[in-house]
């Protein structure tokens, strides 16, 4: 079982290994009294895209590592202005790139949201790569799931020749 000391630990952990690569932390806060982590974190070179890394009490043991897509106002608004039927079907192809990489796929308030849950032995070279395995599956899951998207929203609406 994972003690308040240890799930710290490994939050640490994990923010330093994230920085050890370039990774930018931008926001960090911990609530010690209630054990709630939360990171904004921005791969190397990146200033718009970021992905967060979550935990609070409900999660145990767990951290979530969830990346949301990062649409313009347009973009908000088309997916915003599809049929309910249109939404589901986009989910659907959404579902089947992520999950055979055992990633989960939530779509609220017009937000696409991909997450993964990740249980760390900060101690293990194998959880490390672990980590870094879905930090790598997580980035390009989203690339995809942006293609998906525009292909989804182009194939709905074909632009007109010129």
């Amino acid at each position: 079982m994972m003690t308040d000391s240890n799930k710290e630990q490994v939050y640490r952990t994990i923010l330093q290994w994230l920085k050890d690569y370039d990774y930018t932390i931008k926001e960090d806060e911990t609530k010690r009294n209630t054990l709630e982590y939360y990171a904004k974190v921005f791969p190397p070179n990146e200033e718009i895209k970021f992905f967060e890394i979550v935990s609070d009490e409900g999660f145990k043991d767990g951290f979530l590592l969830r990346m949301s897509v990062a649409f313009t106002p347009k973009d908000r608004s088309d997916f915003e202005h599809l049929k309910e039927e249109a939404q589901n079907n986009l989910f659907i192809r959404m579902h089947k790139i992520l999950s055979p990489i055992r990633l989960l796929c939530k779509i609220e308030n017009s937000v696409i949201s991909v997450e993964k849950f990740l249980f760390i032995d900060v101690n293990s070279i194998m959880c490390k790569q672990y980590f870094w395995d879905s930090v790598i599956e997580m980035s390009n899951a989203m690339y995809l799931i942006e293609l998906t998207f525009f292909e989804f929203i182009d194939d709905l609406f074909p632009k007109r020749d010129r």
